[in-house]
């Protein structure tokens, strides 16, 4: 008959600290999702789609190679979300003159308008979650991109 092992026992100190660092990186996305949806909601967006347009409002003339770098997504993961936000007439898709095989994406004149709109209310988000504590969150930041880079070189790594 093989022994009962209590479950604590199986669990290390080092693996219990990951698992809660990985809940609370689960949970802070799942509460951002929760806070842009207050600010997305009302133009029918969903925060990819948000991240796209940001992504298209900081590069002018990006193609979708350029976004899906910057958002580190696969073209197939955004190229419905592109032809979606097309729809929407957030976006145009225009050949490059100075490349006719490159499309850049653009926003429309109404969507600079809206997006200018939805940046001003995330401003109101941002200012009323980040407060006094900007340094804080400036250690957060890069806090978190240290990490991003951790899980980047062990993605790449794999299981060896």
């Amino acid at each position: 008959m093989r022994p009962i092992v209590e479950e604590a026992e199986i669990i290390t100190k080092s693996a219990d600290f990951y698992d809660e660092l990985c809940l609370s990186v689960y949970t802070t996305n799942r509460y951002f999702h929760q806070l842009y949806a207050l600010v997305l909601q009302d133009d029918e967006l969903t925060y990819l789609q948000y991240m796209v347009l940001l992504n298209v409002a900081r590069q002018p003339n990006c193609s979708l190679a350029d976004v899906c770098q910057t958002l580190d997504l696969d073209n197939n993961t955004l190229t419905p979300v592109t032809q979606k936000l097309i729809q929407k007439e957030w976006l145009l898709k225009e050949r490059s003159t100075a490349d006719r095989r490159r499309w850049i994406l653009k926003m429309t004149p109404m969507a600079i308008k809206r997006f200018k709109k939805l940046r001003e209310k995330i401003e109101h988000l941002q200012a009323r979650l980040i407060g006094d504590s900007a340094k804080e969150f400036e250690q957060i930041l890069q806090q978190s991109h240290a990490l991003n880079q951790r899980l980047q070189l062990v993605l790449q790594e794999g299981l060896n």
